[in-house]
């Protein structure tokens, strides 16, 4: 009698398409679960200046609250940030419960009017965000050792290491934390498509 198996029983299989979809990727615009920063949790309103409407994973800013013109119970007025001086936080999914999801458009969205939620710079809330391909290809490529300066891609609306245009410099506070490739990042194309995709995502600590 043999002390072996005639096969190897500690090989793991699977049957084939059984895991399509991998699960280590990000989500884009959803802050990363921490004690630390999750009571700084914030919601606003959306401007009713704003052309587009607000998923998470945004740069935006505040409007300081005119207390004889609008209730505080409601929080500030949000719109999109345009500058690094008028930055103030990020928009995320987290108990968004009032974004909308609708038919073509499974991402959750704020139209104005509608409940944002957010965090505030120096928070030290580490939130997903979309990126440019070329960060991460330039991190592979060992330019980088500490975080680099970040700017915000206004027309694909991710992070990106690209300066000029209409790109304008986010905080030097915000730190760049880790990527993923293989992420579910929004893409936007049109105010009629604003879906779910596979791309590029960064944890970055605002």
């Amino acid at each position: 009698m043999s002390g072996t198996i005639s096969f190897n029983p500690y090989t793991t299989s699977i049957p084939t398409g059984a895991f399509i979809q991998p699960t280590q990727g990000y989500v884009s615009g959803v802050a990363l679960d921490d004690p630390s920063s999750r009571l700084w949790l914030m919601g606003g309103t959306l401007a009713s200046t704003e052309t587009l409407v607000m998923w998470g994973g945004i740069p935006i800013s505040e409007e300081i609250n005119n207390l004889a013109t609008s209730s505080e119970g409601l929080g500030p007025t949000l719109k999109r940030a345009t500058s690094q001086a008028n930055t103030t936080g990020w928009s995320v999914f987290n108990q968004a419960g009032s974004m909308v999801v609708t038919a073509g458009n499974v991402v959750p969205q704020a139209a104005v009017g509608n409940y944002v939620s957010f965090y505030r710079n120096a928070t030290n809330a580490r939130i997903c965000v979309n990126c440019d391909p070329a960060l991460i290809a330039a991190l592979s490529a060992g330019e980088f050792i500490y975080t680099p300066a970040l700017y915000w891609d206004t027309t694909n609306y991710r992070i990106t290491l690209t300066t000029g245009g209409s790109f304008f410099a986010l905080p030097s506070t915000v730190r760049l934390l880790s990527t993923q490739t293989n992420s579910k990042t929004v893409l936007y194309t049109s105010a009629s498509s604003i879906t779910w995709t596979t791309g590029d995502a960064a944890v970055i600590l605002i």
